[in-house]
């Protein structure tokens, strides 16, 4: 690759960049954002894809690609513009989200992310009164963001979202468009490199310590997972994906978030319940009666609240999924909202002990990315999560003549049975649930998520 201007060399990928990588060159973890966006005046598709090309001038992770230097990857950036944009057929958007699941992205060469627009005429992805209500302004239109989950976490695309937005309120306004002035900066890895390095001294001076987690995970990990057992599918090797999603009136959430704050709980910890005892309600109607389910969890955790400085525009993926156990009683709602502060607790020591850093420790004890994704082994757990909070607070999602009124999020399963993405915009909570098709039906998913919605609002009453 000597004299090849059309990249530069940045810095050694870090370990979950590789990972994300090797699961790439197989289709897996193809992430999705669904953005619709309403504005005072239309947006046409040359417009869309010139905001675009603004992006990938504007946001140096959507000019990464990943190079091998030696027996090493690298993160590098792309010196040459190209932009994977179409206008779909489809106004469906779920049949759209759903194509993009398993898309393998050029690695070398990038983008490492691509656009698809749906036509003018595609209805709003959400029937929720309170949804529709929210789009301040009369011309609608859905753009799905795709990319290879190596270059961008869910912090990182909502942040992106809220980048598009400024430039097309920009173009709408006839305003010029800086590309000069970047938007997001890029970690350089040391600092997550740092924190894994000194784990992994501490583990190796504590041996018994590092035997029990290798021991815990694994058999974690050779669990039989309760989705499986209730409802027994044939595994294949390479299942597809889908996706069912639903919204909250804002009532309803508004009610859910203020109990949280009362209860003393966060957000994520309530919705972490209420997904469990759904998934106990849902095995318990497949057939599965028992006291107490074991639920094995993956839980998104952004490793920005261990960086210094300020990372609020701080671009990239740096996040892990550290592997999380909760005993769940069948018989749920009269300890509810103490079952809920266990969670939280939990979860709060979890953080606070790095333990994702220990789950990736773990995971690449004794074996290479590429081994990981030679095969498709048993589920590792019943489901993920990932939350990116209150919208309303963290982005400006309404600009002077543009706003995003939906938002759909979502990553392609590879081995798991289900996903769970959740967020609130404009006042209403947005759910979305993605699974495998060797694992569940799309029946079976509506039925879960209509069995999520019915706890969500009950336990707002318990």
């Amino acid at each position: 690759m000597t004299g090849d201007t059309s990249f530069i060399w940045h810095r050694p990928a870090t370990e979950v960049e590789t990972l994300f990588d090797y699961a790439n060159r197989k289709g897996y973890f193809v992430t999705v954002y669904g953005l619709s966006l309403c504005s005072d005046s239309p947006v046409d598709d040359d417009m869309m894809e010139n905001a675009l090309k603004h992006l990938f001038r504007k946001v140096p992770s959507l000019r990464t690609c990943f190079r091998n230097r030696g027996d090493t990857l690298w993160a590098c950036e792309m010196k040459h513009e190209r932009i994977d944009f179409q206008v779909t057929e489809t106004e469906d958007v779920v049949t759209a989200i759903e194509d993009l699941f398993g898309y393998k992205f050029p690695t070398t060469e990038g983008p490492l992310w691509c656009a698809r627009l749906l036509p003018s005429t595609a209805p709003l992805p959400s029937s929720q009164p309170d949804v529709i209500a929210s789009c301040d302004f009369p011309h609608i239109r859905t753009l799905l963001l795709a990319n290879h989950h190596g270059i961008n976490d869910g912090t990182s695309n909502t942040f992106i979202a809220q980048s598009l937005l400024h430039i097309l309120d920009d173009m709408i306004a006839d305003s010029p468009v800086d590309d000069e002035v970047q938007m997001g900066n890029l970690a350089n890895g040391e600092e997550s490199k740092a924190i894994l390095t000194a784990m992994a001294e501490q583990l190796r001076e504590d041996k018994d310590r590092q035997q029990n987690i290798i021991e815990e995970a694994n058999k974690s990990r050779n669990a039989e997972k309760l989705i499986p057992r209730a409802y027994p599918m044939s595994r294949g090797p390479n299942p597809k994906d889908q996706i069912v999603m639903q919204d909250l009136d804002k009532e309803t959430t508004q009610n859910f978030l203020k109990r949280c704050k009362q209860e003393g709980v966060t957000v994520n910890s309530a919705m972490t319940a209420v997904i469990n005892i759904s998934l106990v309600d849902f095995v318990r109607e497949g057939g599965l009666e028992q006291d107490t389910y074991t639920i094995h969890e993956l839980h998104s955790v952004n490793l920005r609240r261990y960086f210094s400085g300020n990372t609020d525009k701080t671009v990239g993926c740096h996040m892990l999924l550290p592997r999380v156990l909760f005993p769940t009683p069948a018989k749920w709602r009269e300890v509810f909202w103490e079952y809920t502060r266990t969670i939280h607790t939990t979860i709060l020591h979890g953080l606070e002990d790095k333990d994702a850093f220990l789950y990736l420790l773990n995971m690449n004890e004794g074996t290479t990315p590429e081994e990981i994704f030679q095969k498709r082994p048993y589920p590792q757990c019943d489901y993920a999560i990932g939350n990116v909070g209150n919208l309303d607070r963290r982005l400006t999602t309404k600009r002077q003549h543009i706003s995003l009124c939906h938002l759909v999020r979502s990553t392609a399963c590879w081995n798991d049975p289900m996903y769970s993405f959740f967020h609130t915009l404009n006042g209403c909570f947005a759910y979305s649930l993605v699974y495998c098709t060797d694992v569940l039906t799309r029946e079976m998913a509506k039925r879960f998520l209509e069995i999520t919605f019915d706890n969500l609002k009950a336990i707002v009453q318990l």
